[in-house]
């Protein structure tokens, strides 16, 4: 009963792991970028009364695993934190980013992943998310060939 959260008429564990991946899937996110862009979601869920559970980037794309409540939908927080992401770090970053989308490109694809975590236990998203950044997932990857064009 610990990990339930509760408002004021309602009581629940609702959690959404949810990826966005960069236009293009361009590498362009950098580690600093990335530090940015997690702590800029984190303020920005929690306007919408969402709390992170873990969050983490790759060079092309963003995992988070929030909770959120009942009458948050998910497409709602997905398209808040799209476009306030990409005007913040088009702001701050636009120098670098000019050398991997031109013009006023969205930063992110139009598409996301979204999926409840019911069928696996939130400490083992949590340790995925987390593992992101290491070399021992990108070797997983390469290996596997699904990450084959990350030799950008």
């Amino acid at each position: 009963m610990d990990n339930y959260r509760r408002g004021s008429h309602s009581v629940y564990l609702l959690t959404y792991h949810i990826i966005f991946v960069t236009k293009y899937r361009k590498r362009v996110i950098t580690d600093e970028m990335g530090d940015f862009i997690k702590n800029h979601a984190e303020y920005l869920c929690g306007r919408m009364n969402t709390k992170v559970l873990s969050i983490e980037t790759d060079g092309d794309h963003m995992h988070l695993l929030v909770s959120m409540p009942p009458d948050v939908a998910p497409s709602k927080l997905v398209n808040m934190l799209k476009s306030g992401l990409s005007k913040e770090v088009h702001l701050k970053y636009k120098g670098h980013i000019q050398k991997y989308l031109l013009g006023d490109t969205p930063f992110w694809s139009s598409s996301y992943f979204c999926a409840t975590t019911g069928s696996v236990s939130i400490e083992t998203v949590k340790k995925y998310i987390e593992e992101q950044r290491t070399d021992e997932h990108h070797r997983k990857y390469v290996l596997s060939g699904k990450y084959s064009k990350s030799k950008r």
